[in-house]
């Protein structure tokens, strides 16, 4: 007598029963990957907007140069997601002031990107924080 006589469909069965576990976990090992990812790419970019403003070229231009300097990093990600917050603006003090300022004075960027998971059907925002001084003397 065959011992697994009777048996044959149980496999199926249990391999359809796990079957949606796996994929729920694939599904988030890759959503996390993602995060990841995107938090990697909006660290770096507010990096590069700090590093940009650090050293304008135009300080009359500077928000703008700091902004297109962090949309240029952030490749990959949809800008219009992308929310870019500069402390202080160009407008601000010490930036306003005449020279020898800002040299010397700390300048912030903060990089906000809104990422859309599949599995929640939510918006996660990531965000990330770049701290520098200032380089460069206004005219």
């Amino acid at each position: 007598m065959e011992p697994f006589r009777g048996r044959r469909g149980q496999n199926l069965i249990e391999f359809a029963l796990v079957l949606p576990l796996l994929l729920f976990l694939l599904v988030m090992m890759l959503e996390v990957g993602r995060l990841i990812y995107v938090q990697i790419v909006v660290t770096n970019a507010a990096w590069e907007g700090a590093r940009v403003g650090a050293t304008l070229s135009d300080p009359a231009r500077g928000d703008a140069e700091i902004v297109g300097a962090v949309q240029r990093a952030a490749y990959g990600l949809d800008p219009a997601r992308l929310r870019v917050d500069i402390r202080p603006a160009q407008d601000e003090f010490p930036r306003n002031q005449p020279a020898p300022y800002p040299r010397g004075h700390p300048l912030t960027v903060d990089v906000t990107y809104e990422v859309r998971l599949f599995l929640l059907a939510r918006d996660v925002p990531v965000s990330a924080r770049a701290t520098t001084v200032m380089e460069y003397q206004n005219p």
